[in-house]
């Protein structure tokens, strides 16, 4: 099953623009003078700090946002910020002076008040919002209340049997060191990773650890941001293995002729993409994710009405099959070739063929790769006990409970990875302990969604998270990246 092992530098794709969708500049004056108020604010002592928090509660409600869509606005104890909410994603708005903040985006965002001075709406990039409520239900704030000031007083209990076809253990018999990820939770529960929503960990075919934190629970689908798209890979091999494509090996463009009637920038070269150079990221456009200069990169796409269109209209950069370029357009348009070929909606024909085989039914998924997508990706929304099923699936070389939902042949060609790539919509990821280096294959998102397959350990991770946009807003990477050398790994 699996055949090579490579590395690949981790991806935070799907970011969300915050508070703004129209360009607003600040003045340089402007600029100096919250430059100064920050800096002498900055200096405030822990009291300070605390009644900072109480005044931050007065601006907590449901307000009005862009496209007639609303926003909650959240203080938080843990760090004494208050928090713009979309969509469940945290973005941290910075305290300048009386009602004065500022967004990610560096734009001014002022509450307003009537002649009584009660908080009635905001201001940001020259729009003006109403308050609506201030009673709503408040996204969770602490990852456990009841433990935040004692987390020591936390005690392990193994995962249920939920007869779902996950077989459970206890972490005490498939560890030599357990109170390592122990100490994990315990340090979860203090705030020492803050938005960290969920941790599974599955041993030597028991699920022995499953934590949930800021009021998720085992009844809760996440956000999966880009890690829905290994997920694609899988349901097109599926369809592939079923006849209605014949090979990935197969030209791209002629299956959306239908669809397209011009094709941009088409030369020979663009004529020559596979679905498998899709796959793995070798498709030759001008598409980097990460890169602003690149003209397929994912805000300049996600400003387009039809992703796909958009993406397969780009120019070519290189060859196809030659150079691997991370890029959100490949995924959707592998999901829109779903479509096309087996004449079906990918949500449906996922349902049929491989979420209800799973006994997988409490999930969201609306795929539309267009703007109407724009504040939901087209992602697919599951509970993490669900998650770690498909990721067992792919442990087990495409079986579920003795029986094939997909191919064994598909997932070699998944995993097979040359140093440095991709698999098929899949990475690789190692860590370095101790001199020691332990390689998965690792299903990714924005906001800390990490699923590891770990083949050498018998073992996979899922961590579900609410870091969206880390390097952008705190400039570090989100904390499975840091809990999973420190404790998983060395709690074997």
């Amino acid at each position: 099953m699996f055949k090579a092992i490579s590395a690949q530098k981790c991806y935070y794709p799907f970011s969300i623009p915050f508070l703004r969708k129209k360009e607003y500049k600040l003045s340089s004056k402007y600029l100096v003078f919250l430059i100064l108020v920050f800096a002498l604010l900055s200096s405030c002592t822990s009291k300070k700090e605390i009644s900072q928090f109480d005044r931050f509660l007065e601006y907590e409600g449901r307000y009005q946002y862009f496209d007639n869509t609303t926003l909650d606005i959240v203080a938080s104890k843990l760090d004494t910020t208050l928090y713009a909410v979309i969509d469940q994603a945290k973005y941290p708005l910075r305290y300048i002076d009386l009602d004065s903040f500022v967004d990610a985006q560096k734009s001014p965002v002022v509450f307003q008040r009537d002649a009584n001075k009660n908080i009635v709406g905001y201001e940001v990039s020259g729009e003006t919002f109403q308050l609506i409520t201030k009673d709503f239900e408040k996204l969770q704030m602490l990852p456990r209340e009841k433990l935040f000031d004692n987390p020591e007083g936390y005690s392990y209990i193994p995962p249920k049997n939920k007869d779902d076809g996950l077989q459970v253990g206890n972490l005490f018999e498939e560890f030599e060191n357990p109170d390592a990820i122990v100490q994990m939770i315990k340090e979860t529960i203090g705030g020492s990773y803050p938005d960290v929503h969920s941790i599974l960990i599955y041993k030597n075919d028991r699920l022995v650890l499953e934590e949930y934190f800021y009021g998720y629970d085992q009844s809760t689908p996440h956000q999966l941001r880009s890690a829905t798209k290994p997920i694609i890979s899988g349901i097109l091999g599926i369809a592939i293995d079923k006849g209605f494509i014949k090979s990935e090996k197969e030209k791209l463009l002629p299956f959306f002729d239908a669809t397209y009637s011009e094709i941009s920038n088409l030369n020979a070269s663009k004529k020559e993409i596979t679905i498998e150079n899709f796959l793995m990221y070798r498709h030759g456009l001008d598409c980097e994710n990460n890169n602003p200069e690149s003209k397929g990169n994912e805000a300049s796409m996600m400003k387009s009405n039809d992703w796909v269109k958009y993406t397969l209209d780009l120019p070519m950069a290189t060859q196809p099959g030659k150079v691997s370029s991370y890029c959100t357009g490949c995924a959707l348009t592998i999901g829109s070739l779903v479509e096309k070929a087996t004449g079906e909606n990918i949500e449906d024909f996922a349902k049929k063929n491989l979420f209800s085989l799973l006994g997988i039914s409490n999930y969201d998924w609306t795929f539309e790769p267009n703007s109407t997508s724009f504040t939901t990706f087209s992602q697919l929304s599951i509970r993490p006990r669900d998650l770690m099923k498909l990721a067992k699936m792919y442990k087990d070389n495409g079986k579920w409970n003795g029986r094939q939902i997909l191919s064994e042949e598909w997932v070699n060609k998944t995993f097979h990875m040359e140093d440095g790539d991709y698999g098929y919509l899949w990475k690789h990821k190692y860590f370095l302990v101790e001199g020691k280096r332990f390689n998965s294959y690792m299903a990714t998102g924005n906001g800390g969604q990490k699923i590891n397959i770990w083949p050498e350990l018998d073992m996979i991770t899922v961590f579900n998270g609410g870091n969206y946009n880390s390097y952008q807003l705190y400039g570090k990477a989100t904390p499975p990246n840091e809990m999973i050398p420190r404790f998983i790994l060395k709690a074997l």
